[in-house]
């Protein structure tokens, strides 16, 4: 007896021996993928775990209140896993902004530099002063620089106003009073003219001092 396979179902068949071929390569390609990612994973998570950053390290004491020198500040390389412990420590591109400043703080010798160590110059020489202002711009800020004019004495006797100090820095303001920030052997006397006549600050772009300015009497205005 012979059996013939009807066409149609030889075409069905082998329509299924394709779906099976086309998901079991779909299959492999989707485990293949996330073996794949899983490699990727482990190979960042073993890269930050060992990535070495430069910080920078002090090769000798640093003293609070002194300038900070070039030989002071070594780089050595550190281990770090914790974004906030590297934002805690000073690195090697702080280097040379860190060079010239005033040490806020202490540091021993073989020790890590800690972020914001150093204070510019110009604020760590001056003194924190709060004064008595007799009169203010309106829209005076912290921030902005001023000039001080007080009154004095001409030869004369006659009494006249000058500028006792251009490119003052203004930290903060009160309600008719303000600090400033001064030279400490200028505080005694400003601290003078604000008790004698009083103090009025004047609104000026900071660095723009004018020398020679003349003092203004009674007719001048």
């Amino acid at each position: 007896m012979t059996v013939a396979i009807h066409p149609r179902r030889q075409t069905l068949a082998a329509d299924t021996t394709q779906r099976r071929w086309r998901t079991a390569v779909l299959l492999t390609l989707i485990a293949l993928l996330a073996l794949a990612g899983f490699a990727v994973v482990l190979t960042k998570q073993s890269t930050d775990a060992t990535r070495m950053v430069p910080v920078l390290k002090a090769t000798r004491d640093i003293q609070a209140g002194s300038t900070i020198t070039a030989d002071e500040l070594g780089v050595t390389q550190i281990r770090v896993q914790d974004a906030a412990v590297l934002a805690s420590l000073a690195t090697e591109s702080d280097r040379s902004q860190l060079v010239g400043q005033t040490a806020a703080q202490t540091v021993r010798a073989g020790s890590l530099v800690p972020a914001g160590l150093g204070s510019p110059q110009a604020s760590s020489q001056m003194w924190d002063v709060g004064v008595p202002i007799k009169r203010m711009p309106s829209d005076l800020r912290p921030g902005d620089h001023v000039a001080l004019v007080v009154n004095g004495t001409a030869k004369s006797g006659d009494p006249v106003e000058f500028i006792a100090m251009q490119d003052v820095e203004v930290i903060g303001i009160q309600s008719g009073s303000a600090n400033l920030w001064l030279p400490p052997k200028v505080v005694a006397q400003m601290e003078w003219y604000a008790d004698h006549g009083g103090i009025v600050l004047v609104k000026m772009p900071p660095g723009g001092a004018q020398p020679n300015l003349p003092a203004g009497g009674p007719a001048g205005g």
